[in-house]
This record gives structure tokens, C-alpha cells and sequence, in this order.
């Protein structure tokens, strides 16, 4: 039997992509002080403990009022607890209880550093949530809440100077968890040069745009932040930046419409999760911590075994870690098929112990990737 060269994403697969709650959990480096509301990218992938009201765990004003920053500390832990339930992704529900902290916020302290960034997470990702970064930059341009925004803020402006500037800062201030950057590695040692790579946001585009703007590595791929397609103006930069064909796609659909438009390798991060991917599993080879978006058959097996020893493969990067048993059970399923009982047998207590670190045997299990 001719061995074969090319393995599509199989939907059994899908549970385990995304950001979701977290399988396997570990503190920051020691070096690296626990902010007051750790966010997904520093660590907080999971749900948080509880920020409670009293008034020995909150600042208070001089009226014995909740301060501006203790609201605006309480919004952010709503939005991160809703971020972690909902695999990333903000239902109405849990964006108009955002909504109404911000209002309550913008009442009490109107025009503070505070309600303006209350302003920007509630309106994020449209163009006007970049306004109230702005202004809220203006009130004070140290605060470490903006870090974050302003290096999402570059990458929308398709600013390579502001970018870097922002990298950099991100690098030395961000406490990105250390994790993070392995996986960003990873994901580089995946992708072909001169790749448009879609990510998830901040577990994934984060550390990646660190590893480019400040550390130099991987300057050819461009890294796109899938939450930002819902900005026209961001929209058509990534269209003219990847020299596509054609008039510039609306947000539905625009993920496959670039990769039909450009003669750039189109490449998804894992973390974009099945929703970002049901849509394209007719199109999608996976070729280590990303896939190929490809309309005819890819040789990614080959590309696979040559990369998959060499992935760092850290087991400490919260829901991302889980984000490997995909391309092992690829692996694993492509060795079994062509019935390689060495290869498949080596391969597969290597994924055993990791699902078991992970908390996923069940679900490959289910998947029957794993026979019990």
C-alpha cells in the first residue's frame, strides 16, 4: 500500500481546538507579579477567582464608594470569566451585562481613565472602541491596561513602526505567560514562509507579534487577528497587504474568499476553534499547531513527521496545550491506516500520557482516536 501524503482535519477532532477552559494549569514565573485581574494571555484562562465587594478587598473612594478602578477591575473579570465559558467569544447576554458595568462606570467617574476603557471592551472590536483607547491613553499613558489594546491597535492600523513599539513594550510589561511564547514557536515552525496566518486573538496573536516585531523571528508571515474582520477599513488593509484579487470580501466567508484571492499560503492558528473552522473542513490540513486552507489535496503528512518531534510541545499553556493531541492524532490515525504498529504504537503512549496531563482522554476516547 502507497503510504498517504495528505490527512484532512477530521471532524471527530473538533472538541479539542480552541480556546476553551483550561486542561492543564500552571502559575506565571515567579519573577512575573500577578496582576490584579489577570488576563487570558497572562495566565487567566481559566475562571478567576471571585472579585468580591467588601471593603477590605476593594478600594474604596472617600463617599465609601466602589472606586473607578475596582469597577473597572470588575468589569474585566466579567469579561474574561464570560471569555473562558464561551471558548472566547462574548454572547448578548454577557456583553450587555459588560454594557451596563461600563454605564454604571461612565455615572460615577465620567470621563476618567476608567470609563474609557470600560468604553473600549464593551465596544471592542469596532472602530469606536479604538477612540476610547485613545482617550483613555490621553488620561494616562503608563497604565498597563492599555499594553494590550494599543499592540491589538497597531496590528489594526497595519502601523509596522507602532507595531514594533508596542511589541516591545508587550515584551517587557505584558506578562505574557511564559508558555505562550513556546507556543508561538510552535506555530511559527509550522506555517510555510511568506504565510497569512488567522488567529484567535490574544492567547495566539499576542506572543506571535512579540516573537516578530520585537524578536525579529518569522517577519515574512502575517499574523491577522480574526476578531478584527468585523472592521471594514481592517478588512481591506489585510486585502491590499496580501495583494488579493478582486473586490475585498465582507466578514462572512472572508477567511475563504482571501485564500481563493491571494498566491499567499493562508494558514489558520488551532486556536481559532471549530466555529472559525466548520465552515473550511473540506479545505483544512493540519501541519503541526496550524492548518493549511488549501481548495486541492496538500502533502501535509510528510510535513507533519518532520516538524512533530521537534514542536516544544508545552503542556503548561492552558487551553492551547490541547491544541497538540490534534496534529498527534492525525499522526497517529496516518500510521494506523498505513499500518506503521511501530510508528502507531510510539506515537500513541506519547499522546496517552499527554491527554492524561490534559485532562482529554475522554474526549479521544469519544473521538475513538484512543481505543479506552
Amino acid at each position: 500500500m502507497s503510504p498517504i501524503r495528505h490527512f484532512l482535519l477530521p471532524i471527530a477532532l473538533f472538541p479539542l481546538l480552541g480556546m476553551g477552559q483550561a486542561g492543564a494549569e500552571k502559575a506565571l514565573q515567579e519573577q512575573q507579579q500577578a496582576p490584579a485581574v489577570a488576563e487570558p494571555y497572562q495566565g487567566g484562562w481559566s475562571i478567576p477567582p471571585r472579585i468580591t465587594e467588601t471593603k477590605e478587598t476593594e478600594a474604596l473612594d472617600d463617599a465609601g464608594r466602589r472606586s473607578a478602578g475596582s469597577q473597572l477591575d470588575a468589569l474585566r473579570w466579567e469579561r474574561n470569566v464570560a471569555l473562558v465559558k464561551n471558548e472566547g467569544a462574548l454572547p448578548a447576554q454577557d456583553r450587555a451585562r459588560l454594557v451596563d458595568l461600563a454605564v454604571e462606570l461612565n455615572a460615577a467617574a465620567p470621563n476618567s481613565f476608567e470609563a474609557h476603557m470600560a468604553n473600549y471592551y464593551t465596544q471592542f472590536p469596532a472602530p469606536a472602541a479604538f477612540e476610547e483607547l485613545d482617550l483613555a491613553s490621553a488620561k494616562d499613558k503608563q497604565r498597563e491596561e492599555l499594553i494590550a489594546p494599543q499592540l491589538a491597535n497597531a496590528a489594526r492600523k497595519d502601523n509596522k513602526a507602532e507595531l514594533t513599539a508596542r511589541a516591545k513594550d508587550m515584551k517587557v510589561r505584558g506578562r505574557i505567560a511564559p508558555p505562550l511564547y513556546k507556543v508561538a514557536e510552535d506555530i511559527m515552525a509550522s506555517v510555510e514562509p511568506g504565510a497569512v496566518l488567522f488567529a484567535a486573538g490574544e492567547m495566539d496573536a499576542y506572543p506571535l507579534w512579540v516573537e516578530q516585531f520585537a524578536n525579529g523571528k518569522h517577519p515574512d508571515m502575517l499574523v491577522v487577528d480574526e476578531r478584527l474582520l468585523a472592521d471594514a477599513a481592517y478588512r481591506m488593509r489585510i486585502w491590499d497587504r496580501t495583494k488579493a484579487r478582486g473586490t475585498v470580501a465582507a466578514e462572512t466567508g472572508f477567511i475563504a474568499n482571501l485564500a481563493a484571492a491571494t498566491d499567499r499560503p493562508v494558514y489558520l492558528s488551532l486556536a481559532l476553534g471549530s466555529k472559525a473552522m466548520a465552515p473550511l473542513k473540506d479545505k483544512l490540513y493540519v501541519t503541526g499547531l496550524a492548518m493549511r486552507l488549501s481548495n486541492g489535496p496538500v502533502e501535509n503528512i510528510p510535513m507533519l513527521e518532520a516538524r512533530w518531534d521537534r514542536l516544544k510541545k508545552p503542556l503548561d499553556a492552558g487551553p492551547l496545550s490541547r491544541n497538540y493531541l490534534v496534529p498527534a492524532a492525525v499522526l497517529l490515525t496516518h500510521y494506523r491506516t498505513i499500518g506503521d504498529e511501530a510508528r502507531a504504537s510510539r506515537l500513541e503512549h506519547e499522546l496517552r500520557g499527554m491527554a492524561e496531563r490534559l485532562g482529554a482522554t475522554s474526549t479521544l476516547v469519544k473521538s475513538g482516536i484512543l481505543q479506552h
